[in-house]
């Protein structure tokens, strides 16, 4: 048992000798009496565990809850009450409360609810917004807060769903420019007129439907940061433009006179090889050098098999508390399945698995049945399930969303939580497989 214990003492010296015992098993003990120090103190520290001691004015223990799970929702609450309140204990712990007792619950019953609560294990470790356990990610966040401070550019690579967009709003969060603008743009979303005038703007009249001048996304970045996520899908005249922002800091907008100065620290996203890009000649090599400044990689979520159980944790609670479901955490031997699980989505396919669980369980652990209605294939290696990959059931979930939405793409697109050009991809490599 390890770490630090917040304590909130709305009636002064009820949890003292809480706090004695707790540091007599070494226990770190930060005392606060209100929500708002708490809340302040949680934004800014690692807490094992919060206990608190408050008046119920108006519902204000339940309040308080609800800020912390919107706040720091992997920390465990327990909440003290003066007098048994069944409806509000019931709404505690459906809002992800731990435990619920009466404040005159021995100390020796809270050092143990405590020490249960504060396992290492139950709780992720934060990297300021980027959830990671594995070694080799952590070595790179801590190289990285030196280089988010510089001016270089940063190109992320990695599969589609590794969390590259996190990554680089963390890198923004570490650098001298936190307090400015952070905008995305998404390459691929839109078609090249459409893009041009998103990136670099356009004057009044400078074409059919231009009613009035338009910023472009790099003017209004400016002073902060600018991600262009699957920065190959850029068409090849857009890459000459956008060199000329890297190495001019200036953008020229559609059927503008002059060029306008930009002070914009510039990120890029992609899933591709992008040396193969570069000798496929779909993507410029001068480009290519001037963001590979800073390299960086993310590693598929197969290869760092510890933050499986990390973040099915963390989004565990972060569905229960948003969809306010009496979910409160994983039957026996689900986590150990997970991690088994080779994920071809990554995060993203983890977290949206997770979110259609917690909505759909039908108890308060989630269940293998719950995660894969129909997806799972019990199977016998070595007494373990496995799970179908993705790609067997691809296809039919695509089809079945079209029927869903009655062949409207966007809307299927919105059901599969994927892209609309990514939809209208698969459907074409369907197509030229001759197998739709």
């Amino acid at each position: 048992m390890g770490g630090t214990v917040l304590l909130v003492d709305g009636n002064p010296g009820s949890l003292r000798e809480l706090a004695l015992r707790l540091q007599e098993q070494g226990l770190l003990i930060k005392m606060v009496q209100n929500s708002q120090e708490a809340l302040e103190f949680l934004r800014n520290n690692e807490v094992s565990c919060v206990v608190a001691d408050l008046e119920n004015k108006t519902l204000g223990r339940l309040q308080f809850l609800e800020d912390i799970q919107a706040q720091n929702p992997w920390v465990p609450v327990i909440l003290l009450s003066a007098e048994p309140r069944v409806e509000e204990a019931v709404s505690a712990i459906r809002l992800g409360a731990y435990d619920y007792r009466l404040h005159r619950t021995s100390p020796e019953v809270l050092c143990e609810l405590i020490s249960a609560a504060s396992k290492e294990e139950d709780f992720p470790e934060v990297e300021g917004g980027f959830l990671t356990r594995d070694p080799g990610l952590k070595a790179l966040l801590e190289r990285l807060r030196v280089v988010a401070r510089s001016q270089a550019t940063i190109l992320i690579t990695g599969e589609s769903g590794t969390g590259k967009e996190v990554l680089a709003r963390w890198i923004h969060s570490q650098s001298d420019r936190a307090k400015g603008p952070f905008i995305v743009v998404n390459c691929a979303a839109l078609p090249e007129h459409l893009l041009e005038s998103e990136l670099f703007g356009h004057e009044k009249g400078a074409f059919t439907g231009a009613f009035t001048r338009k910023l472009g996304k790099f003017e209004l970045a400016n002073g902060g940061t600018i991600l262009l996520d699957e920065v190959t899908e850029m068409p090849l005249p857009l890459q000459a433009k956008f060199l000329r922002v890297l190495q001019e800091g200036e953008v020229d907008r559609l059927g503008g006179a002059y060029p306008v100065k930009v002070d914009v620290r510039v990120m890029a996203t992609t899933n591709r090889n992008v040396a193969k890009e570069v000798e496929a000649g779909r993507f410029r090599e001068d480009l290519y050098f001037r963001l590979n400044v800073i390299p960086v990689h993310l590693p598929p979520l197969r290869q760092r098999k510890g933050d499986v159980r990390l973040l099915a944790e963390y989004f565990q609670r972060e569905f229960a508390t948003r969809y306010r479901r009496p979910v409160k955490g994983f039957e026996e031997g689900v986590l150990e399945a997970l991690e088994e699980y080779h994920w071809p989505g990554n995060v993203r396919e983890l977290r949206n698995v997770i979110e259609r669980a917690v909505l759909l369980a039908r108890g308060p652990r989630l269940t293998l049945k719950d995660l894969f209605p129909s997806d799972l294939r019990p199977q016998k290696e070595g007494g373990d399930l496995s799970l179908r990959p993705l790609k067997e059931v691809e296809r039919e979930m695509i089809l079945k969303a079209l029927r869903v939405a009655r062949g409207n793409r966007t809307r299927a697109a919105e059901i599969l939580g994927i892209s609309v050009r990514t939809l209208r991809n698969k459907l074409q490599a369907y197509r030229e497989a001759g197998i739709l």
